[in-house]
């Protein structure tokens, strides 16, 4: 194929001439053909002229998918009557790979799954479902619904606590605090994000961005556009250590991502964090600690089983 003839080619590519040979047919409805062909020639020039803006996350139209197509349409050309599935990729990244990788699949899925919208800020309640397990506790299922003003958590078989926060509730971010209705205006750009993340920190940077990036994609209502970003910085914070094929609280299987840092964070209590993530659907599945000392010894766990907007406490 060369670069004058690449748009009109469609049979060019690895298993053409398998599928040319596997029998042919009387030729096909030129209209139907026409159409083939329009369908290919529209996804390579969408695939082409297609620009994301920084840290807007959205799936790319791209080779991959027009390969398939000129797949469907070489073996309709050729009389094929089954055409296989292929797995084009994209369910999350390959076996072996490194944090980077895996934050980045995160971010690349989150918007295809998150029913994060609008609707968070508009809705009275963020609702987070969570099971808590501490060393020497058997653990407990809670409903967390956090609004602008209060908490209230409800815990089966004992009584509701709401605590209220006339101030407004806010969370950390770098060294100041971000209320409910402003911390959708964070900076979705990824170098943006990590400066205001890692900003006045105290001993690790790394550290103070990863824990504060916890705390907001666990328990504030982020859109899915920043919780994209925040994977984003993520992927480029150093230190982590990626495990395949662990089990979080509740039996679900995913990746854990570890951390261990030497300096001292303000809040550090010598508990090194690690995270459960499911790349193959952005989601964020447990936070659970263990002493710096002891490694594979688990001493609590966060297992987030739901979270989004809720109209009320009900």
């Amino acid at each position: 194929m060369t670069h004058e003839d690449q748009h009109t080619d469609v049979l060019d590519f690895p298993g053409a001439a398998a599928l040319q040979r596997a029998g042919r047919t009387e030729p096909l409805d030129p209209a139907v053909q026409a159409r083939a062909r329009s369908l290919v020639l529209g996804a390579i020039a969408a695939d082409a002229a297609e620009t994301v803006p920084a840290a807007v996350v959205k799936p790319r139209f791209g080779r991959g998918r027009v390969f398939a197509l000129a797949a469907a349409v070489a073996a309709i050309a050729v009389g094929a009557a089954v055409l296989p599935v292929i797995d084009m990729g994209g369910s999350g990244p390959a076996a072996g790979a490194s944090a980077s990788e895996v934050f980045t699949s995160m971010a690349e899925h989150t918007t295809l799954t998150d029913a994060y919208n609008a609707q968070t800020l508009t809705e009275a309640y963020w609702k987070t479902r969570v099971r808590r397990w501490v060393e020497g506790d058997k653990g407990h299922t809670e409903d967390v619904y956090q609004s602008r003003t209060r908490t209230v958590i409800k815990v089966a078989n004992q009584k509701t606590t709401v605590k209220s926060v006339p101030e407004g509730v806010s969370w950390q971010v770098g060294d100041g605090r971000v209320a409910w209705q402003d911390i959708n205006t964070l900076p979705t750009r990824p170098d943006a994000l990590r400066g205001i993340l890692s900003a006045g920190a105290k001993g690790s940077a790394a550290e103070q961005t990863v824990r504060q990036a916890g705390v907001l994609l666990t328990q504030a209502p982020v859109s899915a556009r920043l919780r994209a970003a925040l994977y984003r910085v993520l992927a480029d914070t150093p230190g982590a250590v990626v495990t395949e094929g662990v089990k979080d609280g509740v039996g679900r299987t995913g990746t854990q991502i570890s951390w261990k840092w030497t300096e001292k964070y303000p809040a550090h209590s010598d508990h090194n964090p690690n995270w459960i993530v499911r790349p193959s659907d952005g989601r964020l599945l447990e936070v659970n600690s263990m002493p710096g000392s002891q490694d594979g010894h688990i001493v609590q766990r966060a297992t987030y089983l739901s979270a989004g907007p809720a109209k009320t406490t009900g």
